[in-house]
């Protein structure tokens, strides 16, 4: 059974997700998500860490969290992740000096001042024999530390760090088979998770990140657009974004004229995210180590939108899909579909704590 409380600290909320196993069965016990007063977290950044540790503090004790232990997700524009090429090495000491000595090259991040972090994505071979391929994850050491503080004096224990594309795949993708996992002919999936103020765009290939980029677009930007185009409150605005939407039939009773200003508003607001995305497809097409990519998933609160898969569909020309945060459960304690989307980052790092690795 673990005791591991998943915490996720957004730009405009913080989610929190407790599961139980039992024989390889993982259950939701606990999960809330509270909006997060504005200020605190921009960009990822941390910018009020008194008054956010008091926030998680009373979040804690009103949510009913059994455990005190949390495992924590990061991400942002400092948060550097690279793919890297090694020889394969099967001493440990010699993979870790390998790869640090190689990182030097891919991270502009002095490694005294960077915490950093590796996983294979695969081995192939080369004319000059077998090599590895690995992720690289490096951040500022400061920036870790100062999430680590903000914990601590809301009374709790870190107990992990993770990349938050990285939860993210946990909790939208299913493990591969041990049959299919590692063939070179799996085609990549991507992820485009629309946060309040940032998109991931994550490649996956069998559940493993391959490429991953932060987009400064967000749910925010479009909701904006709303409430400037029809003259209403941020409020009136994210209803109307949810239920009205971009792209067909709207959820509610709304007169033609509001549906046709709506849709035009967030058309124009959702071009930046549509060319965003194909920039990124763009570069990681153009690496060797590109795969065929075959869907898009869209997840993330912004998915909530109405007709914004079949909006990304029309610019991207392939398959969109909205993923389900909740699937990789298999008892999700009445999690709605709405709450799995803001608490997708959360479950992901859940499904990683002890006793949940699925």
């Amino acid at each position: 059974m673990s005791g591991v409380v998943a915490l996720d600290l957004g730009s405009s909320a913080i989610a929190a997700v407790e599961v139980t196993t039992t024989r390889e069965r993982v259950s939701l016990t606990n999960a809330n998500v509270e909006p997060l007063p504005s200020g605190l977290i921009h960009d990822g950044e941390i910018q009020e860490p008194d008054e956010l540790a008091e926030f998680v503090r009373r979040i804690w004790k009103s949510g009913g969290f059994s455990g005190r232990r949390v495992r924590l997700g990061i991400a942002n524009q400092r948060v550097m992740v690279r793919v890297i090429d090694l020889p394969l090495l099967t001493d440990q000491r010699e993979r870790s000096a390998a790869v640090a000595y190689e990182a030097q090259e891919h991270i502009p991040i002095p490694l005294d001042q960077a915490a950093m972090d590796f996983q294979s994505i695969g081995q192939f071979s080369s004319d000059a024999g077998p090599r590895e391929r690995l992720v690289v994850v490096a951040a500022p050491r400061e920036m870790i530390d100062q999430l680590v503080r903000v914990v601590r004096r809301a009374r709790l224990q870190p107990a992990g760090i993770d990349l938050e594309a990285f939860a993210i795949l946990r909790s939208l993708m299913p493990p591969a088979s041990v049959l299919d996992e590692g063939s070179p002919d799996t085609d990549a999936q991507v992820v485009v998770h629309v946060g309040a103020e940032v998109t991931h765009v994550i490649v996956s290939v069998d559940r493993n990140c391959h490429f991953t980029r932060l987009v400064n677009f967000g749910g925010a930007g479009l909701s904006q657009a709303i409430a400037q185009r029809m003259e209403c409150s941020i409020d009136q605005a994210e209803a109307l974004k949810i239920t009205c939407g971009l792209v067909g039939d709207p959820h509610g009773d709304w007169d033609a004229e509001t549906i046709a200003e709506v849709q035009h508003a967030l058309a124009l607001a959702a071009r930046p995210l549509v060319r965003e995305v194909v920039r990124s497809l763009d570069y990681y097409r153009s690496q060797p180590f590109a795969r065929h990519i075959d869907r898009v998933v869209l997840s993330g609160g912004t998915a909530l939108c109405l007709g914004l898969d079949r909006y990304l569909k029309q610019g991207l020309g392939m398959p969109v899909d909205i993923g389900d945060a909740g699937s990789q459960l298999d008892d999700r304690g009445g999690m709605s579909m709405a709450m799995a989307h803001r608490a997708s980052v959360a479950i992901g790092l859940a499904l990683d704590s002890a006793g949940a690795n699925r």
